[in-house]
């Protein structure tokens, strides 16, 4: 008898080990009987026309080859098909590169960029779109011939139905509640691009991207045409920093991965999120009777690589770079405790993850009332500094305080000490806060 997973037969499959969680469910490494290295996973039950949606979009994956889309392989017709086996895409993810290098330049984002494009491009093409285009959902796999990296695009079995793609990169007009589109797929592409570009260099990827971030989707471009257009420029291929830099970023940018967004069921009720394993402890603090409210828990992706720095306050700066950070955790702390969206809006970048994350904490709090929440920032000291991005390591100790809703008032019990590492970015308005991460054990 052949294996299971989760009861479903590994006809002509060796199982290997999980690779990780997507929108298809849990996804595992396998070998088939050939030797091929692959990625199977078991895909839920559904009712009859989901299924048949579904049947649509795989039979079109199958049909396609594209070297920045994971393939999705055809089995033989006695293979249960709910088993779907894809390629195994090696390497790094983008999320996991961008962390390492604190950004790429200008010309290796403009490469991704058009890379991507042209995925889509084919994606598009036969009437398909992703509906997820994110760090974690981008691949770098060795191109060998020139010593760069080649973007894949991977989770292409998106329920579009059911979920909303990952926050920070869902257009503009999904999170109102519309379908997901192609050109919703083109304005997650470019926002990704200018997110994953260093600091310095991000106003000329913006520049070169244009309107594929506009709000309004007709004045996007189609990826074809962005793909086309890319191509005539002077680009680099990403660089792939080696394993033992990756080693390290890798585990820093899955403990503060974003997840998908679900979509509201028809029932109305409170929002959820997919959450992963290392996230899910964060995520509890928001349904819990009497909890804390996370120190930026929820804020996503990770730093980069840090180095000793001087205290001293970055070229443009009023102030010392840790009474910058004091000030901006002292904002936070009195934005939640008015309800003031706009307040908290202020403490981070815009267009960030980091505030799209922050207001949504700030909506799960609409019907509790806080009093008292102070958090307190100790031992700081600056680990980077530049002229525009800086980073910040500090302990933050939230003391104790009271949450009021309608079951009552609780008294909330102070947090442990927890260190982390705020990465500053400074533009017209002042210094704002992109992203947190846990500091280095």
């Amino acid at each position: 008898m052949p294996a299971t997973l989760r009861g479903v037969p590994l006809t002509g499959l060796r199982l290997g080990a999980p690779l990780g969680s997507g929108s298809g469910g849990v996804a595992w490494a396998a070998t088939l009987d050939g030797g091929q290295q692959v990625a199977v996973r078991v895909l839920p039950d559904v009712d009859s026309r989901a299924h048949t949606v579904r049947e649509r979009r795989l039979e079109a994956l199958r049909a396609i080859e594209h070297p920045g889309l994971a393939r999705v392989r055809t089995m033989p017709g006695h293979v249960d098909d709910r088993l779907v086996v894809t390629d195994l895409v090696p390497g790094p993810t983008l999320g996991t590169v961008r962390t390492s290098r604190m950004g790429l330049p200008a010309s290796e984002s403009l490469a991704l960029a058009r890379d991507l494009a042209s995925a889509l491009a084919t994606l598009h093409g036969r009437g398909l779109v992703h509906g997820d285009v994110a760090p974690s959902n981008v691949v770098l796999t060795d191109r060998g011939d020139d010593g760069g990296a080649h973007p894949v695009l991977v989770d292409l079995l998106a329920d579009l139905a059911g979920e909303a793609g990952t926050a920070g990169y869902v257009a503009p007009e999904v999170r109102s509640g519309r379908a997901a589109t192609p050109a919703a797929d083109v304005w997650s592409l470019a926002t990704l691009c200018v997110w994953c570009t260093r600091v310095g260099d991000r106003g000329q990827v913006a520049r070169v991207l244009g309107t594929a971030t506009a709000e309004d989707p007709h004045a996007r471009p189609p990826a074809e045409e962005l793909a086309a257009r890319l191509g005539r420029m002077a680009t680099t291929p990403v660089h792939v920093p080696p394993p033992s830099v990756l080693a390290g970023a890798a585990l820093r940018a899955q403990a503060q991965q974003t997840p998908t967004v679900l979509r509201p069921t028809r029932r109305r009720r409170a929002r959820h999120r997919r959450v992963t394993p290392v996230r899910r402890a964060a995520v509890a603090v928001l349904v819990a009777a009497a909890v804390a409210v996370p120190i930026w828990a929820l804020w996503p992706d990770a730093p980069g690589e840090t180095s000793a720095e001087g205290r001293s306050a970055v070229v443009g700066s009023p102030t010392s770079l840790v009474d910058v950070v004091t000030d901006l955790v002292h904002a936070r702390d009195d934005a939640l405790v008015a309800g003031d969206a706009e307040g908290l809006a202020a403490v981070t970048a815009p267009g960030s993850p980091a505030r799209t994350d922050d207001l949504a904490l700030l909506e799960s709090l609409q019907d509790t009332k806080l009093a008292g929440l102070r958090t307190e920032v100790s031992d700081a000291r600056v680990v980077l500094a530049e002229q525009h991005a800086a980073q910040v390591q500090a302990v933050l100790s939230q003391g104790a305080h009271e949450r009021t809703s309608a079951g009552g008032t609780t008294e909330v019990a102070a947090q442990e000490p927890r260190c982390v590492v705020l990465e500053l970015l400074l533009d017209g308005a002042g210094w704002t806060v992109e992203q947190v991460s846990p500091c280095e054990q």
